[in-house]
């Protein structure tokens, strides 16, 4: 048993409150470790919830809200593929931004008194189009901007139909590649998360691990001149890969370089919303996090992982 601060609310053991916002931790009760856990869960936020819109994804927009309340999230924001992407296929068209944004905020608007819902996006971070991003920017009051990147010379690594590419290539070439492109993407400024940093993992196909801390060592150090946050996508561990996006070794990295972490399950479908963040709060605590990135606005608030840290904030 473990006693903890807690807030002025009722609370029942085993019973996550359902409330918009973490309380304050401002009382004391004594609880297990695995209620603990369950407490941290519900204090993570899940930024990278796609739509039907991108046309890969499933489920109406009010479904994974209700999975979101069902589990016990208190903040979630849809993060979907804005139309600067190499293949349209795998993204919404120009003509479907203002009807994502206003699905967004009409959903915000309606759940507000039972869960926080932030709009984001998630933005390819592709050489040569960064005036149509700009655009894309301008034209909206995002919370926040996820940079991913998918494509390497418009070759898109993790799509299971182009693996061939990794057998019949250099294979530390091919991750050198990856790492500059998130590196060169950073630097361009217009992001405030950066997404599923090592994605060029998903399909199984990996460097000894002696070397890999150098990309490791590079990207952290590049996101820390830029004050760039990384999201810990848990989708990872449903691929080839096995493990999240970034790993737990990355992690610890990130961790030294003190860049500020947030949480994405890079859902589909409604069930995916907030899937592994049990495995996510273990691998934040053993890389040493204590505290998790929230935004609003494009600002970045720092607020404690475990309710047994105290109740302060901070950018």
């Amino acid at each position: 048993m473990i006693t903890v601060r807690l807030g002025t609310e009722p609370w029942t053991a085993g019973k996550l409150p359902d409330r918009r916002f973490p309380p304050v931790w401002d009382g004391m009760i004594t609880v297990t470790p695995d209620e603990i856990r369950d407490l941290m869960i519900t204090r993570l936020p899940d930024y990278h919830i796609h739509t039907t819109l991108c046309k890969h994804a499933e489920g109406d927009m009010e479904a994974y809200v209700e999975h979101a309340l069902a589990t016990g999230l208190w903040e979630i924001g849809f993060a979907d593929h804005m139309p600067v992407m190499p293949e349209p296929q795998f993204c919404m068209g120009w003509e479907d931004v203002p009807l994502y944004l206003d699905r967004v905020c009409d959903l915000r608007d309606r759940y507000r008194d039972r869960i926080t819902i932030r709009l984001g996006c998630e933005m390819d971070i592709v050489p040569g189009r960064e005036s149509e991003i700009r655009d894309i920017i301008a034209g909206a009051r995002f919370d926040y901007v996820i940079g991913s990147v998918h494509y390497l010379d418009g070759w898109p690594f993790d799509q299971e139909k182009y693996r061939e590419v990794f057998e019949t290539n250099d294979l530390a070439g091919i991750y050198n590649r990856f790492f500059d492109c998130i590196a060169a993407a950073a630097r361009t400024g217009l992001y405030d998360i950066a997404g599923h940093v090592d994605n060029i993992k998903r399909m199984g196909y990996r460097l000894p691990a002696d070397e890999m801390n150098g990309f490791y060592e590079q990207t952290a150090s590049v996101l820390r001149e830029m004050d760039l946050a990384v999201e810990l996508n848990t989708a990872g561990l449903d691929s080839a890969a096995l493990e999240t996006y970034p790993s737990l070794e990355f992690l610890r990295v990130l961790r030294r370089y003190e860049i500020p972490v947030t949480l994405g399950s890079d859902s589909h479908r409604p069930e995916q919303v907030g899937r592994y963040f049990s495995r996510a709060v273990e691998l934040l605590l053993e890389a040493g996090y204590d505290r998790v990135a929230f935004f609003r606005n494009r600002e970045r608030i720092l607020r404690p992982l475990s309710p047994s840290t105290g109740g302060k904030e901070s950018a």
